[in-house]
């Protein structure tokens, strides 16, 4: 189905391990702004592994949930709730007894999706928001499918769920290495009975699913003040995954409850999941993972206006105009002076920088003053609060960190990368000047430039470069220009021949 009108859709995932309800206003396939969710444990999986179907007392706690969950949607304005249920209950041999009664009982559409669509969809969600273009989608308790170009090319239906495998093959408590073994014995058997190859040199490893998030959260609170709050994009290393496990698994199920960062319910399956996560690295032969926030819930809402995946960078303008419009001090038209100043500047003073920080720069050039809604005098160290708390799909951690640092930068004498490690390190802190100074003085000149000083073009001479505008007053830009000058190592005049159209 494809709708190209704004609406507003909840969507309930009945899940294998737990159940979760999204309430997303999307308008057009590259953003969704989130209106509201909730989560709950239903350890479906549970009764289909071992009696291949579904107890009565779990199919009315279930339709309880799902009844709390549609709720949750109507009280966040959903037009319209759908819900889909996935493995577990396409298994099991009375799966379409509850979905029957969830049609039947909260008047919502319900459906089974199967092995493909589920993981079509997973795809939709896991990608979206991450500048990825190749790779595969691993969720532990659904399959992995590959992508190339942001395109779904194969997809596998593994049962590698994490309840399902800690269940048959960790029986003590804590698990033994004989058994940890055999886990991930098996994990190498199935991957390669479905034929899954390891990822090619252009290819990024994506991780969906609550195993997942629960290991990210994890480490995440291993690293102190980690500077970006989402979930969506953290990247982990094959190290710090094997000291999350090797301390998951050293503990007892009610020791692992109690370890930062884990859900309390995901105590008795999450060394199974870390034991697949590293198999299925094994076998793709993956240095790290990239965490994707989004997932079924978030591919089915994305799904519903459009049958691609959007560009990154259609993702990226559409994440930061939705930022920008929450903000009423926020000036759209003079955003975009100032990004279109910007990059002419750039291309004359930094012609050598690189893709990401030309992209930081933009997204800074943009979002720089959204902070003077709160407080004019310390809008650029809002400003920054903000980017680092936002929802910016389509940036990497790393490029978030440094639209923030630059940001901040900005209102500060000079731009320091401290306070975002270990996304940024000392030797960012010039390129991270560079940005600041850069971004300030197209602000500046905005300000106190010229009607049409968009239209203006920065000419370069060896290591001078003048800028044909008028202004009101140059004492405003005397600080931003000599700033830029420093940080570029070029002497920089204003008013003098240029060339402008």
């Amino acid at each position: 189905m494809t709708v190209t009108a704004s609406h507003t859709l909840g969507v309930i995932d009945i899940g294998s391990n737990s159940g979760r309800v999204l309430v997303a206003r999307i308008n057009g396939a590259a953003h969704l702004d989130v209106l509201g969710d909730a989560r709950s444990p239903l350890r479906l999986v549970r009764d289909v592994t071992r009696d291949g179907l579904l107890k009565p007392e779990t199919i009315e706690r279930t339709l309880s949930i799902v009844r709390g969950f549609v709720a949750v949607a109507n009280g966040a304005g959903a037009e319209r709730t759908v819900a889909v249920a996935t493995a577990a209950v396409r298994e099991a041999t009375n799966g379409d007894e509850l979905i029957e009664r969830a049609r039947r009982e909260l008047g919502i559409p319900v459906s089974i999706a199967d092995g493909e669509e589920e993981a079509r969809l997973g795809f939709f969600g896991a990608v979206h928001g991450l500048p990825v273009e190749h790779g595969i989608v691993l969720d532990v308790g659904g399959g992995s499918l590959h992508f190339r170009d942001r395109r779904l090319m194969r997809s596998w239906s593994l049962k590698l769920g994490a309840l399902r495998l800690n269940d048959r093959f960790l029986r003590s408590d804590p698990p033994t290495r004989g058994e940890m073994r055999s886990l991930k014995s098996y994990v190498y058997e199935t991957m390669e009975k479905a034929g899954v190859s390891s990822l090619r040199a252009d290819e990024r490893l994506i991780g969906t699913g609550g195993t997942v998030r629960n290991l990210a959260k994890v480490d995440r609170r291993t690293r102190g003040d980690y500077p970006i709050s989402r979930l969506h994009g953290y990247l982990i290393d094959r190290r710090r995954l094997d000291d999350a496990g090797t301390l998951l698994a050293s503990q007892s199920a009610s020791e692992r409850s109690r370890v930062p960062g884990l859900n309390g319910d995901r105590s008795d399956s999450i060394v199974g999941g870390a034991l697949v996560v590293q198999a299925v690295m094994d076998r793709l032969l993956a240095t790290d993972f990239t965490v994707a926030g989004y997932g079924l819930r978030e591919g089915i809402a994305l799904r519903s206006v459009s049958d691609e995946a959007a560009p990154v960078s259609d993702v990226q303008r559409a994440a930061v105009l939705s930022l920008g419009g929450r903000f009423t001090s926020w000036d759209a038209s003079a955003a975009e002076r100032r990004v279109a100043l910007l990059e002419r500047l750039l291309a004359v003073v930094a012609p050598g920088l690189s893709v990401e920080a030309r992209s930081a720069a933009t997204c800074a050039a943009r979002l720089l003053n959204i902070g003077a809604s709160i407080d004019y005098y310390r809008r650029h160290a809002h400003s920054a609060r903000i980017v680092a708390d936002a929802n910016l799909d389509g940036y990497s951690h790393r490029t978030v960190a440094l639209v923030a640092a630059a940001v901040l930068g900005v209102g500060e004498r000079e731009a320091s990368v401290k306070g975002y490690g270990p996304l940024l390190g000392p030797a960012d802190q010039p390129v991270i000047e560079q940005l600041a100074a850069a971004v300030g003085l197209a602000d500046a000149l905005v300000r106190y430039g010229s009607a049409g000083i968009e239209h203006v073009f920065p000419e370069r001479s060896n290591g001078h470069v003048t800028l044909a505008t008028s202004v009101v007053d140059a004492w405003p830009l005397e600080a931003p220009t000599g700033r830029a000058e420093r940080a570029f190592g070029l002497s920089l005049e204003l008013g003098a021949a240029a060339r402008a159209t």
